[in-house]
């Protein structure tokens, strides 16, 4: 069995996403869920939308977001099964061209009008953090690619500010309580302009760990993709002067998803064991760096099950990796509870 050296200091967590469309839906039975494979922090995701990556004008979708009392009930879901809170807002399209327009590619037809409605975007999430008072870790931006370089420094360099006048986070004893970070997404690690005004350095761990052309690949040749872009992320890290957290490492279980881990709309035949080796493989690589401060598996909301082939570890072997890499032994495996009314 692989011995873990996790460093007690790690953030050990998984995301979940609100994505229900009803209002009314629980979602604490899946933060049970959570709790019971070792974690002891969740990232909690809600989108906001714009209509193209042209657009400037950034709002709540009427069907796709979560409402204010959702969330505020999810977070107090989250601490009843003992869990610290990392929120993440995010931004998304409601229309996408090709598989190349995502938020990572957006070009605001006005940059000024775009970065207002981003502004009032972030935060509405920041008070509404610091009213629910057990926010952890607050993001100000996650794979905004052609966003975060130079250009829109100052802008971050505002926005950094006004969010810290808003949220002071949970009270630390080392250390100032607020902890913000920037999520880069993973082929933009090294280049984000704006590590300098958050306090933890994020990143969106979507590496591509074998070529289009590999189907099958087996643990070792993971294992090796893996080690390569660990050294990368870390030399990195140590030129930010951040600590790192990986907050978005996930796998479909389809066939061929090694290869393209970011491709959500992916429709691959069902690969369990494929998405298993790829939880196997991080975890041989990762657990003993201590140069981590967390990692956050995506995305324990969906169905789950051996029929499933969305992200989701829930009912699959997958979870038996994370479980192990927390070591946990109260791994759950029902799954489908959440869904009952």
């Amino acid at each position: 069995m692989l011995a873990l050296v996790l460093s007690l200091a790690l953030q050990r967590g998984i995301g979940l996403g609100l994505f229900h469309e009803d209002p009314d839906f629980s979602y604490a039975p899946m933060l049970r869920e959570i709790a019971q494979t070792g974690a002891d922090h969740v990232s909690i995701v809600v989108p906001w939308y714009q209509h193209d990556v042209r657009s400037t004008h950034i709002a709540p979708h009427a069907r796709l977001t979560a409402p204010d009392a959702t969330l505020l009930r999810t977070l107090a879901d989250a601490k009843v099964a003992g869990l610290r809170v990392f929120l993440e807002p995010i931004l998304r399209l409601e229309y996408a061209a090709t598989i190349a327009d995502w938020r990572g590619s957006i070009v605001p037809g006005d940059r000024v009008a775009w970065w207002a409605s981003y502004r009032a975007f972030v935060l509405h999430y920041a008070r509404l953090a610091e009213r629910a008072g057990n926010v952890d870790v607050f993001a100000i931006g996650s794979e905004l690619g052609s966003m975060d370089g130079e250009r829109d420094a100052p802008r971050w360099v505002a926005l950094a500010r006004d969010v810290r006048a808003v949220f002071h986070g949970l009270p630390q004893p080392t250390r100032r309580g607020v902890k913000l970070l920037y999520s880069a997404n993973w082929d933009r690690f090294a280049h984000v302009a704006l590590w300098s005004q958050i306090d933890l350095a994020g990143l969106s761990a979507y590496f591509e760990l074998a070529r289009p052309g590999d189907r099958d690949p087996d643990v070792a040749s993971l294992v090796r993709a893996w080690r390569e872009f660990r050294g990368e992320t870390l030399r990195s890290a140590k030129r930010i002067g951040k600590p790192l957290v990986i907050t978005e490492v996930g796998y479909l279980s389809q066939d061929g998803t090694a290869g393209q881990p970011w491709n959500e709309g992916a429709q691959e035949r069902l690969d369990l064991e494929e998405q298993r080796r790829c939880y196997e493989a991080f975890a041989r690589v990762w657990s003993d760096a201590p140069e981590l401060a967390g990692v956050y598996f995506w995305n324990w909301y969906g169905w789950g099950g051996p029929r499933s082939r969305e992200y989701t570890p829930r009912g699959k072997p997958a979870a038996r990796e994370i479980c192990r890499f927390f070591g946990s032994t109260t791994c759950p495996t029902a799954y489908g509870d959440a869904w009952a009314r």
